[in-house]
């Protein structure tokens, strides 16, 4: 850690609790939200991981904090809850975890039940009868085997040069690249990739039992879509076939229909919330990292991203998030 790194890790809860204090105190109707995605023994290295774990240690540690200090409801009450916030009473926050990976139910969903939290999955049901990688994690498995030159090679023959400024790192280039694809394109490339990844472990993915084992003990399941394609460059029957595809076999494994949407990569606009309202959902979440007020549309709900480095960082990265959103809103 840089010795601010150091001082944010110690002073950020508290420092963020007297920021936070005049608002708690306020009317304000306001919340917010935070994405997940996996958990692993060791926080992983965003300069050379798409989507890096958070520790199962650090991930304990930052939702004792939003327990002790913010009132923990499921995604689908935030708005509501946001809306009908009283002065003094304490801010709603929502845990949300993105994609489907083993350590939902592994790791995430038993701190959950130990420390009494609700939280909400947003799954795409892509893998429920075998392993299944998304195209992201075939990237990050070949650039693990050292096929980082050849995936460059590949990715700059279908998509010319890579976007981005030459000194970030190389993978995320690689990556934003190929998201811009269109999916036959995309699926085209990854095609090419899945060689140079080598076989997906046997746990890749989150089996349908898993799911049901989630709703079972009472967490809130929603949708992530199932082939994950960047919906805001997608025409429209596209976007609305990507908005239902899968919904039926997660309907019957839940045996109930998914009202919440967490659009693929954070990424929506007024279309693609229109598409999603007409689609069925009440709820749907992007990762810009925007608070919940009274007068948030209920389709572009935003979240912020945990910090990978402390419960401190997070601390103040939710109290700069819920200010900013307060400076804002009218309520």
């Amino acid at each position: 850690m840089t010795p601010a790194e150091r001082l944010n890790a110690l002073l950020g809860a508290p420092l963020a609790w007297l920021l936070l204090y005049p608002l708690r105190l306020s009317r304000r109707r306001i919340g917010g939200a935070v994405m997940y995605h996996g958990l692993a023994e060791r926080t992983g290295d965003r300069a050379r991981e798409l989507v890096p774990p958070h520790a199962i240690g650090l991930f304990e540690a930052q939702l004792r904090h939003l327990r002790a200090h913010f009132r923990l409801v499921p995604a689908s009450e935030l708005l509501a809850a946001a809306r009908e916030r009283r002065r003094g009473k304490r801010l709603p926050v929502a845990v949300t975890f993105d994609d489907d990976l083993p350590s939902h139910a592994r790791a995430a969903m038993p701190t959950l039940r130990r420390l009494g939290a609700p939280a909400t999955f947003f799954v795409s049901g892509a893998s429920p009868d075998g392993p299944h990688r998304f195209w992201w994690q075939v990237v990050q498995a070949a650039f693990d085997r050292g096929e980082g030159r050849t995936v460059r090679r590949l990715v700059e023959e279908r998509c010319g040069r890579l976007p981005g400024d030459d000194a970030a790192p190389l993978i995320r280039r690689l990556a934003a690249a190929i998201e811009g694809l269109p999916p036959a394109d995309r699926e085209a490339v990854i095609g090419q990739l899945e060689p140079l990844a080598g076989p997906p472990p046997r746990e890749t993915g989150m089996p349908e039992k898993d799911v049901r084992v989630l709703a079972e003990n009472g967490f809130e399941i929603g949708f992530h879509t199932l082939r994950h394609d960047r919906l805001t460059s997608l025409d429209e029957d596209d976007l609305s076939r990507a908005l239902r595809d899968g919904l039926d076999r997660l309907e019957a494994t839940l045996a109930s229909r998914p009202a919440l949407v967490s659009y693929p990569h954070g990424r929506a606009d007024a279309r693609v919330a229109a598409a999603a309202r007409e689609a069925g959902f009440r709820c749907g979440f992007t990762s810009r990292p925007e608070a919940v007020t009274s007068d948030s549309d209920p389709l572009l709900l935003g979240r912020v991203e945990p910090s990978f480095r402390s419960k401190g960082h997070l601390a103040l990265q939710l109290a700069g998030c819920l200010l900013r959103g307060a400076a804002r809103s009218r309520g």
